[in-house]
């Protein structure tokens, strides 16, 4: 679709009832109230028969899910639920020590998705097994294959028709074994549940997610159901974890090869923590530099820069041509993010073009979505890259790594990026102030 739109213009025909855009204006009229999502996502959000937030394709069925969440990631809640984060990254830190005085280097891809799945699991039911301390490179934790094959499984399903069949009765063992080990997410989502369940109810409450949601419960009526509630959590970690992930390890990436925005964010966090032993980490969500190298490497390598599509609710007029209600209509956050109009340069990593940015940069910055279907917890992510970034390069250079040099990062696939080569790897050195 790049192609079409760069041959094209900012309209294209991509099948007989589906158009795609880079129209911000008409952004507005694709992500509002009336419009619906298309038969992809209420297959990506059915999980064991029930439809989480993400797979209702009217705005009036997801509203009130929707509206929990985002009730839950409020700044006033934000944060109790983000008190735990710090520990998390301290372990990160600690992993890194080691690897540093080893002078090893650390799959970013890996060693970042261990971090946020023990940070969402902490946020979200008070988790207290911790994936960063059973580390160890050769041996894959069955809580990370499983999440790995739900992420892989449920998005081929989700394009396929009939997959499910196909694998289950002719699928070789390797197919076989991914429909199995993504069924399995189930198992590890009652397991956390039953564990929360047994907690002390009032040394949790108003701590976790989930104990949000059950005081947001009216009357008889629960929030969510308990019963439906491991859908919700595998829908949760995934929602979770991969975009805070692949944003940090893509970051430090990107921060190795340019050493001179490395060298303005060491000094944004030597100034504000002068002190490696006296760190405020909550300080870190209000530095420029450091939100500017976030969210550039969100416009370059966005976790969906896919189309986000939807059937009209309306007719409307598009790049100046009217197209009728019901017909297909997308953007994607690849495609608004490279728009030489709005960001000059869009090949370049340029983390200093966000610090006086305009209204027109920040529309077209569509990582989380765009309208009243946007991720509801956009602020708990981009609270948590902020923390793992800000710690992480107060007290460590990222350098090149062995045979670096002729390493390149592209994306993966249309709707879930990664690394091409599924590795992103990273080294580290050990500031001394």
């Amino acid at each position: 679709m790049t192609k079409l739109l760069d041959r094209y213009g900012a309209i294209v025909v991509i099948a007989p009832d589906q158009v795609h855009t880079t129209d911000d204006v008409a952004m507005k009229t694709i992500y509002d109230k009336s419009s619906i999502k298309t038969s992809f996502y209420s297959s990506m959000g059915s999980w064991k028969g029930v439809t989480s937030t993400l797979g209702f394709v009217d705005y009036p069925s997801a509203a009130p899910s929707r509206n929990n969440l985002i009730q839950c990631f409020q700044n006033k809640n934000l944060a109790a639920l983000v008190e735990s984060i710090e520990s998390h990254v301290l372990d990160f830190v600690e992993l890194l020590d080691k690897r540093a005085e080893r002078q090893e280097s650390v799959d970013g891809v890996v060693v970042f998705r261990l971090l946020a799945l023990d940070i969402v699991t902490d946020v979200l039911w008070g988790e207290e097994n911790r994936l960063l301390h059973e580390f160890r490179e050769k041996q894959t934790p069955a809580f990370l294959r499983r999440f790995h094959a739900f992420s892989t499984w449920n998005a081929m399903k989700s394009f396929i028709p009939g997959a499910d069949l196909y694998v289950r009765t002719m699928g070789n063992a390797k197919w076989r074994g991914l429909r199995n080990d993504c069924n399995d997410m189930d198992v590890t989502a009652r397991e956390a549940l039953s564990r929360w369940k047994e907690t002390d109810v009032t040394a949790r409450r108003d701590k976790d997610v989930l104990s949000m949601l059950g005081t947001m419960s009216k009357g008889n009526a629960e929030a969510v159901p308990l019963e439906d509630m491991p859908a919700y959590m595998v829908e949760m970690l995934a929602a979770g974890s991969s975009t805070t992930s692949h944003t940090a390890a893509f970051a430090c990436w990107l921060l190795t090869r340019h050493p001179e925005a490395q060298a303005k964010l060491h000094e944004e966090l030597s100034t504000a923590f002068p002190e490696l032993e006296n760190i405020d980490i909550k300080q870190t969500v209000d530095m420029p530099f450091l939100d500017g190298v976030i969210r550039e490497t969100m416009r370059m390598y966005p976790m969906i820069p896919g189309p986000l599509e939807r059937h009209l609710g309306k007719t409307t007029t598009i790049a100046g041509q009217v197209i009728p209600a019901r017909i297909i209509a997308s953007t994607a956050a690849l495609n608004q993010g490279q728009l030489a109009s709005v960001y000059p340069q869009p090949e370049s990593w340029k983390p200093e073009r966000w610090i006086d940015a305009d209204e027109r940069m920040k529309l077209n910055w569509i990582p989380f979505g765009h309208g009243c279907r946007a991720c509801p917890g956009s602020n708990l992510a981009m609270t948590e890259l902020k923390y793992m970034i800000g710690i992480i390069f107060r007290k460590f250079k990222a350098v090149m790594p062995p045979g670096g040099e002729s390493e390149t990062l592209a994306l993966a696939d249309v709707f879930a990026a990664g690394s091409r080569s599924g590795h992103c790897w990273l080294k580290f050195e050990k500031l001394d102030a």
